[in-house]
């Protein structure tokens, strides 16, 4: 099943380019690039988050059709050794309730920590996998790691056992 999706946020630095988007009038998915690399305080990173999650609730607003959402993130790079922290596994989950309660809306919801990604190309297939077929899960929270070597619904069945 192939669905459209629009693509917004930020480019990325782990890829020339976010995927390509589909051109439609009633776009399905919403891809959004979240560069987080030149940021150099947790209280930062925790403001670009919440700016980013904000303009996409109201990209969802003005596209009431988008049913599944993947915010790819790459983490700050400039904190010193001992603040690196990874993303926290519940960013998909709360994103998923609060567009339910607060919307009324369910929206399959990955988010995505490319950082270290070196292959754009595999990055791109795994975020169109994503986006344009029908998803099982209902949020997932995932690494580039977990996704280099099976596709993102692959990840999930793992992620659940």
């Amino acid at each position: 099943m192939n669905a459209a999706y629009l693509t917004r946020g930020d480019p990325l630095p782990v890829a020339d380019a976010p995927p390509e988007p589909q051109q439609t009038d009633c776009p399905r998915g919403l891809f959004w690039g979240l560069d987080l690399t030149e940021c150099t305080t947790r209280k930062q990173s925790r403001r670009a988050w919440h700016n980013a999650v904000a303009a996409l609730k109201s990209e969802l607003d003005a596209h009431p059709e988008i049913r599944r959402v993947c915010i790819a993130c790459a983490r700050p790079q400039r904190f010193p050794q001992s603040m690196f922290v990874g993303l926290h596994e519940g960013l998909a989950l709360k994103l998923h309730n609060d567009l339910e309660r607060d919307r009324g809306r369910y929206v399959n919801t990955l988010v995505l920590d490319v950082t270290g990604c070196d292959d754009p190309e595999l990055l791109h297939e795994r975020l169109r996998e994503a986006l344009c077929t029908k998803a099982a899960w209902s949020d997932l929270t995932l690494t580039w790691e977990q996704v280099r070597d099976s596709d993102v619904h692959e990840a999930w069945t793992i992620d659940a056992l």
